[in-house]
């Protein structure tokens, strides 16, 4: 369980490791579910139902996006909006002079964690040297 979290050994010995690193992240959560850490041990919270809590946090849980903040910057909903908002951008450009020439073409909206689509390879280089390059002779 507490291996599929990054942290090392398992069971409650992981769970306890856990809580040492990130005990306020899941006490915030806990709080949301009506518990509190200081009732671990007990009927109210046993080890094994921290253990499920763990497992099954939302994405959007305090301990997750403490562990993992880069994917966790951005929600699916906000990923949506930028797409939406690129598509009305590109559909602007695209009945433009620039647009219908193909050039200038809007850039997208920067994504956390998400690496650009445009890839900047290389220089311009004249046509005879690319033929020459390609082998394409006259």
């Amino acid at each position: 369980m507490a291996r599929a979290l990054g942290a090392e050994p398992g069971g409650i010995l992981g769970l306890d490791a856990l809580v040492q690193e990130h005990g306020e992240a899941i006490e915030y959560d806990l709080i949301g579910l009506g518990l509190r850490l200081r009732l671990l041990g007990t009927e109210a919270l046993t080890w094994a139902d921290l253990k499920a809590i763990v497992r099954h946090l939302p994405l959007e849980s305090a301990l997750l996006r403490v562990m993992y903040p880069d994917a966790h910057q951005w929600q699916v909903g906000q990923h949506l909006l930028a797409e939406v908002a690129d598509s009305l951008r590109w559909l602007m450009w695209a009945k433009t002079d620039d647009g219908r020439r193909g050039r200038n073409r809007p850039d997208l909206i920067p994504r956390p964690g998400v690496k650009s689509r445009r890839e900047k390879v290389g220089t311009a280089t004249e046509l005879g040297q690319m033929n020459e390059f390609l082998g394409w002779g006259d």
